[in-house]
Parts: structure tokens; sequence; C-alpha cells
């Protein structure tokens, strides 16, 4: 965790560019003032006005906002880690989790500095134990397209999460993340069961003419590429279709876009 400035107690005008903190600050019952344009989960924060992206900042609306902590994503908005220092008192910038265990520290992080660590705790045990699963699959990777081929590596909370879900995360991949223009072959010749996030339904069948000679499953735009309190519901839907040998895996949180008044929230309750 890098932390540029102080804080001089409980901070109370909060901006999140961090969609993965953001759910958890929510569920935490933390409101923040500005948000960036990806935070979606849970639903309430689509009402948050939107201050930035992963690449810029609004800093004409930062300074009206007048933030006493901004939180960022480390290192994908590393750029702005010097002009949000100058409008905020403080600066949170969050690394990518390499696995459950950092994703966890995250949220207990975040728990102490708004003084609500026994919640904090709380949804943070929920988190990890909601990962439980019996093994279905060895020698797994997951692929996301954006345009280009992201491959999560084994040192990266996606493998972590699809581990414990009982889809057991391909070794030997010495990195986060790994990216490619194309279907990196040689790493699906070595998988036999490949978690494929997609670009969109409507794509999949041409999408996926690469994987067909291995066993697969397709997952909806931005289900694996958050770490947030919804990961562990949506990795069970993963993996429950994996079991029934389904290849599309439908009402991910990212097409419910839910709501804190929803079932989809009930296990943190």
């Amino acid at each position: 965790m890098l932390l540029k400035g102080g804080l001089d107690g409980v901070p109370r005008v909060v901006v999140s560019l961090n969609p993965s903190v953001n759910e958890f600050l929510a569920l935490l019952g933390v409101e923040i003032a500005g948000r960036d344009a990806f935070s979606y989960r849970p639903a309430e924060l689509m009402k948050v006005p939107i201050v930035g992206t992963f690449t810029d900042l609004r800093t004409e609306d930062l300074k009206r906002i007048s933030p006493d902590l901004i939180i960022l994503y480390y290192p994908v908005q590393a750029h702005l880690l010097d002009v949000a220092s100058q409008i905020a008192k403080a600066v949170a910038a969050v690394p990518t989790p390499p696995n459950l265990d950092a994703a966890v520290a995250v949220f207990r992080f975040f728990a102490r500095i708004f003084d609500k660590d026994e919640e904090g705790d709380r949804l943070a045990g929920i988190y990890r134990d909601l990962f439980k699963g019996y093994p279905l699959y060895e020698d797994v990777v997951a692929i996301i397209n954006l345009g280009v081929y992201d491959v999560a590596c084994s040192n990266s909370y996606v493998a972590d999460a699809l581990t414990k879900a009982g889809l057991r995360y391909l070794r030997g991949l010495p990195c986060v993340f790994r990216h490619f223009e194309k279907p990196p072959k040689e790493i699906i010749e070595r998988a036999s069961f490949v978690v494929y996030e997609a670009r969109g339904k409507a794509y999949v069948e041409r999408e996926t003419e690469f994987l067909r000679d291995r066993e697969f499953v397709v997952t909806p735009n931005d289900t694996l590429a958050h770490y947030g309190p919804s990961l562990p519901l949506d990795v069970k839907l993963i993996a429950d279709a994996a079991a029934k040998g389904e290849r599309w895996v439908g009402r991910t949180s990212s097409v419910v876009r839910p709501s804190l008044r929803d079932q989809w929230y009930s296990p943190y309750k």
C-alpha cells in the first residue's frame, strides 16, 4: 500500500477510483463523494458522481469536492498520484493483490482507516470463507479478452480464487498477468480447462474457436477483473457451471449489477 500525505482522524470526504475497494466500502457503510467510471458494484454507486477513469482525473470536480482521501488503483493509476496528492490531504494507492490474503488485507486496512475494524473483520472473514469448493479440474487457466488477451498467472488473486473454488490453477506462470496480442496457444496447450472472459455473449462463438480442443467455460466481461466482495459469488457461479459441463456463465455481478438490497449480497448480511 502506498500512502502519500496524512490523515487527521477518520476521513469524512472520500473519492475512490478503485472499483474493488468501492464495493467493499459500500458493504462497510462508507459513502464516497466521487468514483471512477467503472464502479457499479453495488448499483448504489452509480448515483455517485464520476470524477475519473483508470487513466485520468477530473481535477476541477475534485477540487470542488475537496476530499480528505483519494483512493487509486496501483500501478494502473500511478501516473495520477502527484495530481491527486495536490488535491487531497492523503492518497492511498492500492496494489493489485497477488492472492486472496492480500485482498483481505486491503479490506482490513480500509476498515481500520474508517474506524470500522470489527465489521471489516466480519466481512473479510465471510469473503474468505465463500471461496471454499470441492476439486473439479487441475491445470486451469483464466484468459480475459480486453481486445488483447490477458492471462492470469499463478501469482494472481484470480488463480488463488479459482483454486480455492475447486479449479486448481496451472502452476509455473511466475507473474501476475501476461498480455498477448493473439490467443496464447502455448499456455492453452498446457491447460486442461480454460475460464474465458469474453467481450460479450454475442461474440462468444467466434471468440472461442481457438478453445475447441479444450474444456472451457465462458464468463461475461468484468467477471474476474475485480477482487471485490462479489468475486467469490461470481467464482461460485463459474465453478457450478464447470461442474455441470455448461459453456456459459450467466447472471454474474457484471450482468445483474446488484443493489445492496438484493439477494445477491445476502451472504454478507
